[in-house]
């Protein structure tokens, strides 16, 4: 087969099938960021809104919303995961949105931590992931 050929080796052998990549401290920082900021966001919601039915439409509606993108395009186990250059586009334009929500309701230091370590935590695990690259994680953009 295959196999056989000078410089050819087959992906699907390996020394210890199905052991898992391992949890970075770095993906589990990202996590809590990302429910950081979604809970931060719905609070900042509900405070905004009235502490009403309205308010916890709206909450709810951005909760839903935040959680269905997180899993569509930013989840490392998705499908369709955006590359490391239009996660950053997103982090940096929907970011600040939750961050202006924050600071309407007087919560604006916690959204910029939280904010701070999805782009830092995002950018650590790319580089984990291709340690060839040996650079930097500005060397990624």
């Amino acid at each position: 087969m295959a196999e056989d050929l000078p410089g050819v080796t087959d992906i699907t052998d390996s020394d210890e099938p199905g052991r898992p990549g391992g949890v970075r401290w770095f993906g589990v920082v990202l996590l809590l960021a990302y429910v950081a900021l979604m809970a931060l966001g719905a609070w900042s919601l509900w405070l905004i809104a009235g502490e009403e039915l309205v308010a916890g439409i709206s909450a709810g509606v951005f909760v839903f919303l935040y959680a269905l993108g997180w899993r569509l395009w930013l989840a490392p186990g998705s499908d369709r995961r955006l590359a490391f250059k239009e996660r950053l586009t997103v982090h940096l334009i929907a970011g600040p949105v939750v961050v202006v929500l924050g600071s309407l309701a007087g919560v604006w230091l916690p959204m910029i931590v939280a904010l701070s370590a999805v782009i830092m935590c995002d950018a650590l695990n790319e580089r984990d992931r291709h340690p060839a690259v040996g650079g930097s994680a500005p060397d990624l953009i």
